[in-house]
């Protein structure tokens, strides 16, 4: 199969160059390869952690090989890696209808996907379709590799895209901030006609008309395959409403599904998600603001002195 090369490219004050410290390559190496498969199921599933079986292309897409490193100067030490064009690995899947409007292309890799995922989120783009609360918290959990004596950035410097993401900080700490927004999801039903059905990946899409559509995995107990009479005609679905940390609908992870009748008509709506309140946010005080305390200190009346409440106590004998 053809491969492509690609690169991550290591930055830190020191440590680094042609011969890095292993205390800072380690954890990058160890940590790409679930990094990529969360990448790649969310481009083609729109889930990160898509339960059951995950198609052979897929996990053949995120088959990255380390072929060696070099030195970008002092300061910067590039990790070499070899991986094949989502054309090559998942040929099966590109034979089928386009199931997403953003879906990957052909000629990209997992390392495209990686890199446009870090974008959004360094945007902090709360309705991304490249990101889940399992990719956010994947990333999240990069902030131990980030600070001093550690690494500055993790670029990525050869992937074909007009704004190539990076690892820092930064975008660990927007990855941790729209994960805890994210809202929890619920059980929903959601009724519409079942336009397209993608037997591979598993994949619902319901038009509930004026062009609203919910996308759907199916992780129902019955083979996908025994769904296909219930195509072009209107259902009724049951599962997990996952959403985006906007509060806007990502997917359903649907586990019932049938036929629709005139009741159901109720749930012809896009279910969005509860947002959480921010209660740190919420309490910070803009500068000159007074707070609640400092606004109602002065009006209530300072307590009686002694003669008062004698007073008050004799009038009432």
């Amino acid at each position: 199969m053809k491969t492509f090369e690609r690169s991550f490219r290591l930055e830190a004050n020191e440590g680094l160059g042609a011969k890095p410290r292993p205390e800072l390559i380690g954890p990058v190496l160890a940590h790409l390869h679930d990094t990529l498969q969360d990448s790649v199921r969310m481009g083609f599933l729109h889930s990160s952690r898509a339960r059951g079986r995950v198609p052979a292309s897929l996990r053949l897409a995120a088959d990255v090989r380390y072929i060696g490193h070099s030195a970008d100067g002092d300061t910067a030490t590039l990790l070499h890696f070899e991986v094949p064009s989502f054309g090559e690995a998942a040929a099966d899947l590109y034979r089928q209808q386009g199931l997403w409007e953003d879906g990957p292309q052909p000629e990209q890799t997992a390392f495209e996907l990686l890199g446009a995922a870090l974008s959004d989120v360094a945007a902090r783009c709360a309705d991304s379709n490249r990101f889940d609360s399992g990719l956010l918290h994947r990333l999240a959990r990069y902030r131990r590799m980030f600070g001093r004596g550690h690494l500055d950035r993790i670029a990525l410097p050869d992937v074909a895209l007009p704004r190539p993401g990076q690892l820092d900080a930064s975008v660990v700490e927007s990855a941790k901030a729209m994960y805890s927004a994210t809202p929890p999801s619920r059980r929903v039903r959601i009724a519409g006609r079942l336009d397209v059905l993608g037997v591979s990946q598993g994949i619902l899409k319901l038009d509930l008309g004026n062009g609203n559509v919910v996308t759907a995995l199916w992780d129902g107990d019955a083979d996908v395959v025994a769904l296909r009479d219930h195509l072009n005609r209107d259902v009724v679905i049951e599962g997990n409403a996952i959403f985006r940390p906007s509060g806007g609908l990502l997917r359903v992870d649907a586990s019932a599904i049938a036929a629709a009748a005139a009741r159901d008509d109720f749930f012809r709506v896009i279910p969005s998600g509860v947002l959480a309140q921010d209660v740190q946010r919420a309490a910070h005080l803009r500068p000159g603001e007074k707070s609640v305390y400092a606004r109602i200190f002065g009006r209530i009346p300072a307590e009686e002195t002694e003669e008062e409440f004698d007073a008050a106590i004799e009038s009432m004998s």
